[in-house]
């Protein structure tokens, strides 16, 4: 048909088995009215470069298109891909990847070498913006659209501003609206205390949503914050320094109820707790809460003046609390305190999902739900509230010949611990495993608990005995230094000395990363990722139970979500 041949033009390979389907599917869904387009297809599928071709026949029409993905740090995917678009098939075609103040102020990073928070940046912004030497220069220059006129990344246009020397935040925000394509994190789309900044700038309504890792969206978490006995010890020392004697006696009394919360977990040999909001409610009144988050005001003020990085853990107490007393009647935001060894966590943890996300979707002309495990398509829809869809659900693309999969018996992470005798046993098997492949292979486990065990019980000393180079992902590995050690452990694959990579399988390696050809040929999994039954998941089953009644709450609730990450 002469229609297809106009869609499927806009593909820049050639085709593999079911993506020609696949770009027809979602164009042709669109065009029938469908608003929610459900894609579910293998890692490897293809599925940005299928995606994009779909719906390039309405960006050539006046649509635009946001790529919605999960953290800042995969922005940059889409637009790596349009650009290849754009070199293959001649379009004439401006996108762009967005980041936030804290990646692209200059000045900030002038100031503070050693980097700065998101709120940091943003008062950073606020405040020296009338006198910052880039925002002055920014509104001097005329027709950016000459310097920004193809596909960039957000490095580029950094390394760009720099150059020019003007604020490379708002050269982006400027830019938004000539732009067919750009790509934002979740939380531009979702969150409301961060979307009304771009909203001014783009038709919604005139607007393809696509959602990537769309499975992620369960566990969004949008209004949720926490503190720890830091915070509150912190807070009380600017108390001292900045002289808020009206509060000291106040902040003592919160660390002190936060203090008999460590000791009844810490007895009781639990790892978490619900609290009560009303305890603090009785601690603190609303007036005073008001003149806590002035105080923090004036100290991050006050410190920005100094040259020192505008920190206030008195505003952040003020803000937790105020976002406590905000929630205490509402349905599906619980209060959860935790210990991590000798510290003490109270965490605002917002559950929600259906009852936020329905109302967003709305706003935008048509949505695109993308990831490798969406199924059930039919679960996700309800958790995520979308009533009426089209699905799709791309085979396996691998043949059955090239797979093989084992399942071990006499071994298990069910319970609360690992013992030792278990670790060991698993130790074993993986030795047995990493002996009958000479590539690079994962070990993903259910969770960081279970990888500590593992080290501790030697997996290393084990590995250690092969010629391998290890790469493992741990708690604090972030941003930069992650994407390193990716690369290397994909580039090990092409050397003599193969990786291995540990994870957890709900962590970065193992979710949302592509492992093309050789960079990955064997997975061992150590376990399935069920939550441990702690009063978070109790909390949380309950929630789903209410909502979707009892069998259905807990396959969503916990099932699904321990097989997905599984997968």
């Amino acid at each position: 048909m002469r229609y297809e041949k106009r869609v499927l033009k806009y593909f820049p390979y050639s085709f593999r088995e079911y993506q020609r389907e696949a770009v027809l599917f979602i164009y042709n869904s669109i065009k029938s009215g469908y608003r929610n387009i459900m894609f579910h297809a293998p890692t490897g599928f293809g599925k940005t470069p299928v995606v994009l071709a779909a719906v390039l026949p309405y960006i050539m029409r006046g649509y635009s298109v946001i790529w919605s993905v999960r953290t800042g740090n995969e922005t940059d995917r889409p637009i790596e891909e349009i650009k290849v678009f754009v070199e293959k098939l001649g379009l004439k075609i401006f996108a762009l990847s967005f980041r936030g103040k804290r990646d692209m102020c200059l000045l900030a990073r002038e100031k503070f070498r050693e980097g700065v928070g998101y709120d940091e940046a943003s008062f950073i912004c606020k405040n020296f913006r009338e006198k910052c030497p880039y925002y002055i220069n920014l509104s001097r220059m005329l027709m950016l659209y000459r310097i920004f006129n193809k596909p960039l990344m957000y490095s580029e246009i950094l390394e760009k501003c720099s150059k020019l020397k003007i604020c490379p935040y708002f050269t982006q925000r400027y830019l938004i609206p000539d732009a067919d394509i750009i790509s934002f994190s979740y939380n531009y789309v979702l969150d409301e205390r961060v979307k009304w900044s771009i909203k001014p700038l783009i038709d919604f309504k005139k607007t393809i949503l696509v959602i990537d890792e769309a499975h992620n969206l369960q566990n969004i978490n949008l209004n949720s914050d926490k503190i720890t006995f830091r915070t509150v010890e912190n807070s009380i020392r600017e108390a001292k320094e900045y002289g808020f004697d009206d509060i000291i006696d106040i902040l003592k009394s919160i660390y002190d109820r936060m203090r008999q919360i460590y000791t009844y977990i810490s007895r009781n040999g639990l790892e978490d707790i619900e609290f009560d909001p009303i305890d603090f409610l009785h601690i603190v009144d609303y007036n005073t809460l008001r003149s806590m988050e002035q105080y923090g005001q004036y100290v991050r003020r006050s410190r920005l003046q100094e040259g020192k990085r505008p920190r206030s853990s008195l505003y952040h107490l003020s803000s937790f609390l105020k976002l406590v007393y905000d929630n205490i009647d509402v349905k599906g935001i619980a209060f959860i305190a935790s210990i991590d060894r000798d510290n003490l966590i109270l965490e605002v943890w917002d559950m929600r999902s259906a009852e936020i996300l329905k109302n967003v979707w709305r706003e935008f002309y048509a949505r695109i739900f993308i990831s490798g495990t969406l199924n059930p398509v039919e679960a996700f829809a309800e958790i995520v509230g979308v009533s009426r869809y089209r699905k799709q659900i791309i085979p396996s693309i691998y043949e059955r010949k090239n797979i093989l999969a084992l399942t071990l018996r006499g071994i298990s992470t069910r319970g609360e611990e690992l013992s030792e005798t278990m670790a060991k046993k698993y130790i074993t098997a993986i030795e047995q495993f990493i002996k009958n492949f000479n590539s690079n292979i994962a070990i993903f486990t259910a969770s960081y608990r279970i990888q500590d065990e593992l080290m501790k019980n030697g997996l290393l000393k084990m590995i250690q005995k092969y010629d391998r180079k290890i790469f493992i992902e741990k708690r604090e590995l972030r941003g930069e230094n992650a994407r390193k050690m990716l690369d290397e452990f994909k580039k090990s694959a092409e050397s003599d000395t193969k990786g291995i990579l540990i994870a957890p399988m709900g962590g970065r390696f193992a979710e949302g990363s592509d492992y093309p050809g050789k960079t990955l040929e064997g997975i061992f999994l150590v376990g399935i990722p069920f939550d441990r039954v702690t009063a978070r998941t109790r909390k949380y089953l309950e929630y789903y139970t209410e909502i979707y009644g009892k069998e259905k709450g807990r396959y969503y609730g916990y099932i699904l979500p321990a097989l997905r990450r599984a997968s």
